[in-house]
């Protein structure tokens, strides 16, 4: 498998992955609340759903950074497939 091959089957995998990290983090934070709180039980509502939100941002922080390697590994295979398909005398 050529180089450039696998950095676009990797920046694809980046890709993919960037976009179902904070999909999946978010579907894991969903509950129902309670029909009839408690004060306790609304504070203790509040305090999960506060981790949710820090969780949720968090996942998107890493998302952007796999988007970004996966973005930067695509443009990488793109040129290095361009450069060696474009070489004169072949």
């Amino acid at each position: 498998m050529s180089r450039a091959r696998l950095l676009t089957v990797v920046g694809v995998l980046l890709m993919l992955t960037s976009c179902l990290l904070p999909c999946l983090t978010a579907w894991n934070d969903i509950t129902l609340p309670d029909q009839d709180p408690t004060p306790d039980v609304i504070q203790q509502q509040n305090a999960e759903h506060l981790a949710a939100e820090q969780r949720f941002e968090m996942a998107a922080w890493i998302a952007a950074a796999l988007a970004i390697l996966g973005l930067a590994a695509l443009i990488y295979a793109w040129k290095h497939r361009q450069r060696s398909t474009n070489i004169p005398g072949q």
